[in-house]
């Protein structure tokens, strides 16, 4: 199956709900695939760690998650460009910019497959990251 790698952010107030609405979103685009969550390790300070791990371990039990230092992030060129989070974290997207990095851990041609999308109150951030099909999966259309 294949990996997908979906990059969180979060503000400290977000709830379950921040989670799910990200997710509901993310879920009515055509992704399929092992997940493996990428979160910032300054985010497990926050009280909305709690909520993201009860709605993690209720939607998604079996997705791995990574937790990476904001300098892991830094520099990484993401679609999605907010000044505030340049000044604060050196990337343009928190979220576009974990799940590039997580995926590229596992292999050099990461691509996001799906752009920073908003929860409903504003609180999560989500944008997912796969690595290149391989040239077989492109010419005949099945996955190794």
């Amino acid at each position: 199956m294949r990996p997908l790698f979906a990059g969180w952010g979060w503000r400290a107030a977000a709830q379950r709900q921040s989670f799910a609405s990200c997710w509901a979103q993310a879920c009515a685009q055509p992704s399929q695939g092992e997940w493996h969550f990428a979160l910032l390790q300054s985010r497990r300070e926050t009280p909305a760690w709690h909520e993201f791990e009860a709605w993690r371990s209720a939607a998604v039990p079996e997705a791995g998650c990574s937790a990476w230092p904001e300098n892991a992030i830094a520099s990484i060129d993401t679609p999605s460009a907010s000044p505030r989070l340049v000044a604060r974290f050196a990337t343009g997207s928190v979220c576009e910019a974990l799940a590039l990095h997580a995926a590229r851990q596992q292999g050099a041609q990461a691509h996001l497959l799906l752009r920073r999308i908003v929860s409903a109150d504003r609180l999560a951030t989500l944008a997912i990251a796969g690595l290149a099909l391989p040239q077989e999966y492109s010419e005949t259309g099945v996955h190794p």
